[in-house]
Order: C-alpha cells, then structure tokens, then sequence
C-alpha cells in the first residue's frame, strides 16, 4: 500500500455519500479502531456501542455512525450503512501500490503465450503456450499459468497461485498465495484390482470480481465445467470439488467443502467448516451455519445450521435439548426406582 491520503471529512462524506456534522475541513490522515484510536485518524462506532475516552489516551478526529450519539463531541460522519461507509474510507486513504508493468527477466514465457503490454509477469513466473495475460493483470513471482489459460483484464495471481491447463478467469478477480484453480477432481472407479483413475477433462470457469483466499482448491470438471459466478468470495482452505457451480454474490468461509456437483444459488452465505454431501442444491439466499451438514436440497431463503443440518431455530433447540441429556437420564433413573419400589410394596 502507498501512503494513506489525507482527505477532509467534508470530502470523506462526498466520496461515501454521507454527510457530516461538525467542521468539514477536518482533516484525516486515515482510518484507526475505537480499540486503539489514533489522533486525526476516523474510526466506525457501531450502533449501541458505549464507549468512554480513557485520560491520557488519543482520540480519532471524527466517528463514523449511522446517527448521532449521545455524549460526543466529535465530528461525524452520519451514513445509512457505516460498514459500507467504513469500507470506502479504507479504500480512500489507502489506495493500492502500482505495479510496474512488463516482464520480469527471470520469468519463463512459453512461445505461443500473449502477455498483454500492460500486464506484469513477475519473477519466477511460469506462462505456457497458448495462455493470455490480459490488461493490467497482474502475475505474482512464482505462479504458474498452463497452456490455454485466460487469465482477464486487472486480475492479481499473488504469489505460488496455480492457475492449470485451459481454466478461464474473469477480470477483476483477486487469488490469493498458494491457491490453487483447476487440479484434477477426485474421480475414482473401484476395479478388482483397485482404484482406476478417471480422466478429468473438463475445466474451470470463474466470473469477473471473484476473490479466492489463500490455499482454497477448485477443481476442474470431470466434464463441462466448474463454474463460479461473478461476484463470489471465497476465504481461506476452502475445497470446491469437481462440477460444482457457485451463484453469483456468494461467500464461503474457511474450511467449508463442497462435494462433486453440488450447486449454491445467488447471495448464499456459506459459514466455516460446512460441509455438503454430492450433488446437494442450495436455492437463493440460503444460509448455512458453520460446521454444518448439509445432506439434502434446500430451498430458496433456507437458514440451517447442526449435524445433519436442519432449521436453524429447530437446531438450536435440539442443541438446548441434548445439554439437557445428563439432567433428563438422572431423572428417568430416579423415575423408574421409585416405580420399582412400588411395584415391590404390592
């Protein structure tokens, strides 16, 4: 990152489409947390928070909010969505480095291969033949891009990314180090003398500003493709198996997998560590609890969370029910006692 912007807090509520209480021509020189608040810095309080300034300690020059709190006295930023608002001032103050353009010496560019002029290839970079670097992308040292890939206008490969053979990558997208796009799918058929591999011959798809976090694997289609819409985030250690097809606006956190074939549809918010057995659809809109399983088809709006997954106020009330277990086993052993003295008393 280059060195933060200095902006005034009447150009900060301009650029978010806020607006300000208090002097405008505040001047900021970045963006701090209420935790550790930074003097001439701008940070978000979020609705319902108290919060009191220690003595002695610094105080940021103005709060975003979504209203005006009681007991501050400092300059505002008053915006229907803080988050929202907070996320542009991020990228305000702190807009990314340039990377210079051309081709690093120490890379390898395979004969056959387009690297367009205004794209970086950095050093130690692999591109083989057939494969296209589009405008202003951008190939971090160490990655590998095969032949046939389409890598699109102001994508960033990070470094160590695997992008394989014949995958397509939309413009905009973010991969981060060590991931990994277009790997053989998990295909096995079991023989008497063991496992016989099934070719994986089909690719990967991936839309315009996709971001996929470091070490998370796609693989490629056993046949057609797998396919990952425009607009989806992808954290950390996340697997994506062969055919699966991801909505556009979809989020997946860390350690989920998802099995062969199986479909989210638009906005799904996937939590971490769930997991989906082959095939399974998700409607729109679906929400998926952390260490959820999920095992069957769920509609469109669908809210689930728990083992096998179920609605989530049904999982939490079975949850409720099984820390009750210990409590309720004592009293039914109680109760049959007491029945088994009586019986003895006739």
């Amino acid at each position: 990152m280059d060195r933060p912007q200095k902006i005034t807090l009447a150009d900060l509520a301009r650029l978010t489409g806020g607006r300000f209480e208090g002097p405008g021509e505040t001047l900021l020189a970045g963006v701090c947390s209420l935790d550790h608040p930074r003097a001439g810095h701008v940070a978000m309080m979020v609705d319902g928070m108290k919060f009191a300034w220690e003595p002695g300690r610094e105080r940021p020059a103005a709060l975003i909010v979504s209203r005006q709190p009681e007991g501050i006295d400092l300059p505002l930023l008053i915006h229907g969505s803080p988050r929202v608002a907070f996320t542009i001032a991020l990228r305000s103050f702190y807009p990314e480095s340039i990377v210079h353009q051309g081709i690093d010496p120490h890379s390898v560019i395979a004969l056959g291969a387009f690297v367009d002029d205004t794209a970086w290839i950095g050093p130690l970079a692999v591109v083989e033949s057939g494969a296209r670097i589009g405008p202003s992308a951008q190939i971090w040292p160490g990655c590998y891009v095969g032949r046939n890939a389409i890598i699109g206008p102001e994508t960033k490969l990070y470094p160590n990314v695997v992008v394989m053979h014949d995958v397509k990558i939309g413009s905009r997208c973010i991969i981060h180090p060590g991931a990994v796009i277009g790997s053989d799918g998990f295909g096995y058929t079991p023989t008497d003398e063991g496992n016989m591999k099934v070719p994986q011959i089909g690719t990967v798809l991936i839309g315009d500003d996709v971001e996929i976090g470091a070490n998370t694997t796609v693989d490629r289609a056993t046949l057609d493709a797998t396919i990952i819409a425009d607009d989806v985030k992808i954290d950390n250690l996340v697997q994506i198996a062969h055919n699966v097809k991801i909505g556009p606006h979809t989020r997946i956190a860390a350690q989920a997998g998802l099995s062969g074939r199986v479909e989210l549809g638009a906005r799904v918010v996937v939590g971490g560590q769930a997991g989906f057995q082959n095939g399974i659809r998700v409607g729109d809109g679906g929400m998926i609890g952390g260490q959820a399983g999920v095992i069957g088809d769920l509609e469109p709006g669908s809210k689930v969370s728990g083992y096998p997954a179920r609605e989530h106020r049904k999982a939490l009330r079975t949850l409720a029910l099984q820390n009750r277990l210990p409590e309720m086993l004592e009293r039914i052993e109680r109760l049959e006692r007491l029945m088994s003295e009586e019986s003895g008393k006739r």
